[in-house]
């Protein structure tokens, strides 16, 4: 069964085999048309740099994926939409494991507050998948440049009282209430 290549554009295949005993470890940088095409599948505004250090180790009886990565983007302000500079990095671990039978293994428990399962090890790993999913999950989803004011919060921040005042119209109105009964 083949593929189909990944959107993002960014693939980086490991084969299995490779993988010995003492480990592989790998450096990466993605490549100008890569991080456009990544900065595109993300919604960025530009991905300045990509980069990552990969180690992959014999692990029971699959493979340990562990790394470390790093990237310039610039994502859009959810305010004005002007550029927001951030650098986003971060380690990640993988877990693969052969395919086991279902019906060989039994019941399936996932613990939720465990780690989370290891996934099917086929022939290849891509760490380009791998990274752009960690890169995503590290962006802010809300990125927000920092004097940037949403105007319901112009609005508010100019009609807001002080805590006196907003008191003494309590009060002023508790006199009401009371002189009418």
């Amino acid at each position: 069964m083949h593929e189909l290549p990944a959107v993002h554009g960014f693939v980086r295949t490991v084969a299995v085999s490779k993988i010995g005993e003492a480990g592989l470890a790998i450096d990466i940088t993605a490549n100008a048309g890569e991080m456009a095409k990544i900065a595109a599948y993300l919604d960025l505004l530009s991905l300045g740099s990509f980069t990552a250090r990969v180690e992959l180790t014999r692990w029971r009886k699959g493979v340990l994926v562990t790394g470390h990565f790093k990237s310039d983007v610039t994502q859009a302000c959810v305010i004005t939409l002007e550029p927001v500079e951030a650098v986003v990095e971060g380690d990640f671990e993988r877990r693969y494991l052969p395919d086991v039978d279902e019906a060989e293994a039994g019941e399936v428990r996932i613990d939720p507050e465990g780690e989370d399962p290891a996934e099917p090890l086929g022939r290849e790993i891509d760490l380009g998948e791998i990274l752009v999913e960690e890169l995503s999950l590290g962006l802010d989803p809300y990125p927000r440049k920092t004097d940037a004011v949403h105007p319901t919060e112009k609005d508010a921040v100019a009609k807001a009282d002080s805590p006196f005042a907003v008191l003494s119209k309590l009060q002023a109105k508790g006199a009401k209430k009371k002189g009418k009964s």
